[in-house]
Parts: C-alpha cells; structure tokens; sequence
C-alpha cells in the first residue's frame, strides 16, 4: 500500500492528524508530519478537503545513497510514469542530514537528471484538459545514507488557496487559521468572532467549511496530470452546507475592504464590522472568539493595551464567550485572563505562538454554560 506524508507546522501534528481522522484517514504522527496508508484512488480525491497540511506527499520510492551515483540509480528505478509526462515542468528540493552526500545542489542536480533518464522515450500519455496545470514536485529526504522520494499531490504548498489577493503586513497563513479552528473545536452551529480580522483569513476559512466546500476552490492540483491518475479519480463527496454566524471586526478600515474583497472571491459572506475591540458588542450570547492579535515584535508596536482589551471584553459583552487567541509571550496571554491555557505552540511567520484558550467568564457561576456542556473541547495534545 502507498505511504503518504501530510506536512504540518511542528506543535500541529495533533491537530492534522484529528483532521484526517475526519476525512477517514488514520496516520501516525511523525515530527513534522502524519504518516498515513492508502490508495491513490481513496486519498487524492480527499487532498482537496485538506484545511491544515502544508503539504501531501507520496513516497515514490527509497533506498540507499551513500553516493551521487547510488543515489541516481535508485531514482531511476522508480516508477515515475506513473505520476510524470516527460515535458512536464519539474522541481527537486533536497534536504540532507548525517548524509555523506552534503551539497544540496549537487543531490538536487543529480536526481533531477535521474528522473528524465528514467522518462527518456516514455509516451506522452493524455493528460485533463480545461485545467491551468501545476509544477511538478519532487522531494528528497537523505538521512543516515537512506534516501526517501516523494512527490508532491499539490504541486506547491496547500495554504494557497488562491482567494486572498489582499493582505496586511502580517497575514496568518491560511491553513494555520484553519488549525486554529480545528484545534479550538469549533462546529459551525457555534457563532465566530475574530475582533482582529485583518484580511479575513480566519472567518472566510471558517465560512468555507460552513458551506460545505474545500477550503480551494477551483485550484488545481499537481495530482490531477499524474498520468495513472489521469480520468480515473472520482471526486470525494461534499459535506452538506450549514448555516453558520461568521464575524469579522477590525479597527483598521482598509483591512475591513480587503477582507470584504477576499470574500467576495471565495464567495462566502461572513459579516464586517468596523470597530475597536473595546467597542465591540456581543452578537450573540455565546460563541467563540477566535483571533490573531497584532505582535509586538512583528509589527514594532506596544500591544499590551490589546491584550488587556480582548481580556475586558470577555470579562464585559462577551463574558458568555470562549475565546482561542495567538500570542508569543505567556505574559501577554495573561493579560487576557490569567486561567489562560497553552494548548499548543507553532511557528508564525518565524516568531514562536502559542495557542491559548479561555473559558467563558459566566461559566465559573454559570454550570450549564458552553463549558460544562463541553462543546467540541480540544483534547490533549
């Protein structure tokens, strides 16, 4: 049976690797990444309703390298018809450790010639016509003198979706702020707010997974020239549509317009506001905050009067709320509620996060609030 590797952020893999238990796909978390098995015919059709991974890789093949002509041999021994049209356009990243082979150009140089060799004189199968087609990629692992290859199912990472076409300084990549949503438990029948929208990423990705829809639409995939694939897959089926309350605020009005814009082109309408997190009322009694504050050191400002606000705010209008926020520094966390908890940490745009989570301020005199009735609790990692 083939072997798959989902890439997730480190910290996340827990996370990714719930989310394809949801698709019917059990994995092994490895670091950076869940480990899985499965046809072809059963996993590509499912890549596209992937929120959180990086990256979906197929092991093509490994063996040993201890040299640049070992490791060609082995590349060319492998079945790369099935997945490659010799005039396809193709990428080969390297990565090596405790490999005699250390000159990453020189292995990236040598598998790639390996690669056409082994197509040299190979048909040119058909390939789907009516679809702008991907890159091919091609990964290659060396550790310990062993190679593994794998090829990429997307072509290039899974977080471009292809609709956010305006963006802050800062943006939250796209399938972060879909595992922060997985990650908080959150189900589309719980109102969302983020009072820090920005470009909207977290409430268009929420909205897309209300409706029923891949968090893509309309991207293509590397898979979908792969030659053995080519006419064969069937689309996996969609997930009815739910209605949901999807907030967006920000005090900043121009992000407001972009994230309106971002919107309007994955064609979902979660609701705008603009307004300063002091000012927001609760649209309804209970929901969850869901949200990227603005850094200190990311943007080179003091954030600490945010932190404290977001804090008034569950302890005011949104007492009945929980909340899920990013923030570097515990400190600042506690800020928003000293009961605040570390869930997970994750890199963002190189700067080290923790995901921290607060109960509704109600739920301590309240015991039938959202916390005891234990809605969609993130487990441990």
């Amino acid at each position: 049976m083939p072997t798959w590797n989902a890439i997730a952020p480190p910290g996340l893999e827990p996370v990714i690797a719930r989310e394809l238990e949801q698709l019917g796909i059990r994995g092994q978390i490895t670091p950076g990444a869940v480990r899985f098995e499965g046809d072809p015919a059963r996993v590509l059709p499912r890549v596209p309703w992937m929120r959180g991974p990086a990256r979906v890789l197929l092991e093509v093949g490994r063996g040993p390298a201890r040299t640049l002509d070992e490791l060609a041999v082995l590349i060319r021994g492998m079945p790369w018809a099935d997945h490659l049209r010799p005039r396809d356009e193709l990428e080969v990243a390297a990565t090596a450790r405790r490999s005699r082979l250390r000159r990453i150009d020189a292995v990236e140089k040598k598998a790639l010639n390996a690669i056409h060799d082994a197509l040299r004189g190979k048909p040119l199968p058909p390939v789907r016509e009516g679809r702008p087609r991907r890159a091919q990629r091609v990964q290659v692992r060396l550790e310990d003198d062993q190679a593994q290859v794998a090829i990429d199912c997307g072509g290039e990472l899974l977080h471009i979706r292809g609709w956010r076409a305006a963006q802050g300084k800062a943006p939250l990549r796209e399938n972060l702020a879909a595992c922060m949503l997985l990650a908080a438990g959150w189900a589309p029948d719980e109102p969302l707010l983020d009072p820090f929208c920005g470009s909207g990423t977290i409430p268009i990705e929420a909205a897309l997974w209300a409706a029923g829809r891949p968090p893509a639409p309309g991207r293509p995939y590397a898979y979908e020239a792969w030659p053995a694939q080519v006419g064969k897959l069937r689309p996996a089926p969609a997930p009815a549509p739910q209605p949901a309350q999807i907030f967006g605020s920000d005090h900043h009005a121009p992000a407001v317009d972009d994230a309106a814009q971002n919107a309007r082109r994955a064609k979902v309408e979660p609701r705008w506001s603009v307004a300063d997190v002091a000012e927001l009322g609760a649209p309804c009694p209970h929901g969850l905050i869901l949200t990227n504050p603005p850094y200190g050191a990311r943007l080179g400002q003091q954030v600490d009067g945010v932190y404290a606000a977001l804090g008034r705010a569950l302890r005011g209008p949104f007492s009945g709320w929980r909340a899920a926020f990013l923030c570097p520094d515990p400190q600042l966390a506690a800020l928003v509620s000293p009961a605040a908890g570390c869930l997970t940490t994750f890199s963002n745009g190189g700067i080290t996060v923790g995901l921290y989570a607060v109960e509704p301020a109600e739920s301590a005199q309240t015991p039938e609030g959202p916390a005891a009735r234990g809605r969609g609790r993130p487990g441990p990692r």
